[in-house]
């Protein structure tokens, strides 16, 4: 409803004016509705799903029948309520979510309106976001207990080939108010892109948004050395916020209670290793390019020997070679060598470009798949001749992901395959470097 007496949200942490049956008045606490969700009815109502699952497919979205009673006149009555929308199943319910209109009900005795005063999962499988807004005034142990309950029976009634990361990743709004805000900023960051005329050029890449926390937990899991786990966290900052060790702890619970149990000791195994982590120093700052690597540089004409020269000496991909040429180029400057000053801009332009330009997917692919199949080491130290971008920094993120997806797929055989794969490169890579250091 849209007041705490009639009309309007303006007090989120204020219970709802319509609670439980049995809540009238000041009899009883505050926020009775919350209990809707206790007593393992979830829990119940999951494996109804999954039983009728066997015979036909059930909806993600999900409402029910909730006893409620009117603060105004006092008399018991019941509504159906939303507990879950799918964005796809029912858009009408997710434009009504938007406008604020959804579990608002009425009193059939004396025609009062308000806000119903329960939780709500809203899911958008095509935007890959899970949102949720507690009950008014939950308490917070009570919001933790109504999300996980609530993301239990979404993920539930996923069919598991079809669950993907980001269904890990759950959005808490304040209110339901809070939700529909959140919903119309998506909506507007959707259509901001459609007042420039698009150009006629290479496609624009997409808005870039943080990786999914389980695609990160996979990155971090499949790292098997020091060296891989420092890449994992450079690239995945965001496993080292104090909030994802208590995400994890809860995500193991929900894999647990869905009789996950390799999933939920994964899980665990990820926050115990972040855990440990957590406090360690940051890389070593990059201080000087190492010389040979220098040298190879300036010798470098065209795209493709630059290319070489990064596969050999891939530091020259470091954020921070782009600051110490330019101080090599001040130093030049200062020393009247202004062909040596120029060289070393056009190379430190041919690397910014380099950075920036994506590696042709076709022949990274192509590269990958011949590394993956060949069966001896003639074979591989071939493949590798002829394909130098699996040298790169590229071709070791890209087995990441390849043994990320492989492992999520089941395939677990295959997963370790890549992890060697990588490792052997990295070996190859290291001792490239170590020969013309």
């Amino acid at each position: 409803m849209g007041s705490r007496e009639a009309c309007s949200a303006r007090q989120p942490a204020a219970p709802s004016p319509f609670g439980e049956e049995g809540g009238r008045g000041n009899a009883g606490p505050p926020n009775t509705q919350c209990r809707m969700l206790t007593d393992g009815t979830i829990q119940r109502r999951e494996r109804i799903r999954r039983s009728a699952r066997l015979q036909e497919r059930m909806p993600i979205s999900y409402r029910e029948q909730a006893p409620l009673t009117c603060p105004h006149c006092g008399v018991d009555f019941s509504a159906e309520i939303w507990l879950i929308i799918d964005a796809e199943e029912e858009p009408e319910a997710a434009a009504a979510l938007r406008r604020e209109e959804v579990n608002i009900v009425a009193c059939p005795h004396c025609g009062a309106r308000g806000p119903a005063g329960a939780p709500l999962l809203y899911h958008d499988a095509r935007a890959r976001r899970v949102l949720f807004a507690p009950a008014p005034g939950a308490a917070d142990h009570e919001i933790r207990e109504q999300a996980r309950e609530l993301h239990a029976l979404l993920v539930g009634s996923i069919e598991v080939e079809q669950r993907r990361p980001y269904l890990a990743d759950v959005d808490i709004a304040q209110d339901m108010s809070g939700l529909a805000h959140l919903l119309r900023r998506i909506d507007a960051r959707r259509r901001a892109p459609a007042s420039p005329p698009p150009s006629p050029s290479p496609p624009p890449t997409p808005v870039a948004e943080p990786p999914p926390l389980l695609a990160a937990v996979e990155a971090l899991l499949a790292a098997d050395t020091a060296t891989d786990l420092e890449r994992v966290l450079a690239k995945h900052p965001e496993l080292l916020e104090p909030a994802t060790i208590a995400t994890l702890t809860q995500l193991a619970e929900v894999a647990a209670a869905q009789g996950e149990p390799e999933i939920a000791q994964g899980l665990r195994n990820a926050r115990d290793l972040l855990a440990g982590m957590s406090r360690r120093a940051e890389p070593e700052r990059l201080t000087a390019i190492p010389p040979a690597a220098m040298q190879e540089l300036l010798s470098a004409h065209s795209d493709a020997e630059l290319e070489q020269v990064i596969a050999r000496h891939p530091v020259l991909l470091r954020p921070e070679i782009d600051e110490l040429l330019a101080a090599e180029i001040e130093t030049a400057l200062a020393s009247d060598a202004e062909q040596l000053a120029q060289l070393l801009e056009a190379r430190r332009s041919m690397l910014a470009a380099f950075r920036t330009a994506p590696a042709p997917a076709a022949d990274l692919e192509a590269a990958i798949e011949a590394l993956l199949v060949a069966d001896d080491e003639e074979t591989i130290a071939q493949v590798i001749d002829q394909n130098p971008i699996l040298l790169s920094a590229t071709a070791e993120q890209a087995l990441w992901e390849f043994a990320a997806e492989a492992r999520a797929g089941g395939d677990e055989e295959l997963a370790r395959h890549a992890i060697a794969c990588r490792e052997l490169l990295r070996r190859v890579r290291a001792g490239l470097e170590e020969d013309r250091s």
